[in-house]
């Protein structure tokens, strides 16, 4: 069997503009952090991230930009710290985002 391993930078690379992203974890738990900032560094656009309860990963892309709909039962950074900054930045004030809740 081939080895799926690779550096983060290298699985960065996969990723293109306007692919949907199953992002993993549960609000702050076991999110794909690394891998979010790693795409941070992409000029990468029209992502859609999608999650039962995308945390932090998703909302880094949200915040960056470049991500522009987000698919979603709860997006927020748990009880204590509310909802997601830069998803609530990106759909309420700058309205550059799209919300689909589905609860």
């Amino acid at each position: 069997m081939r080895n799926k391993l690779m550096p983060l930078s290298k699985a960065a690379d996969l990723i293109k503009d306007g692919m949907l992203l199953a992002v993993g974890g549960n609000a702050m738990h076991r999110n794909p952090t690394l891998f979010s900032l790693e795409l941070a560094r992409k000029p990468l656009k029209d992502l859609k991230v999608s999650g039962a309860a995308p945390g932090i990963a998703a909302d880094i892309l949200m915040a960056t930009g470049q991500a522009d709909t987000a698919y979603f039962g709860f997006f927020g950074l748990e009880n204590e710290a509310g909802l997601a900054p830069g998803m609530r930045k990106a759909m309420e004030g700058e309205g550059k985002a799209r919300a689909v809740e589905g609860s």
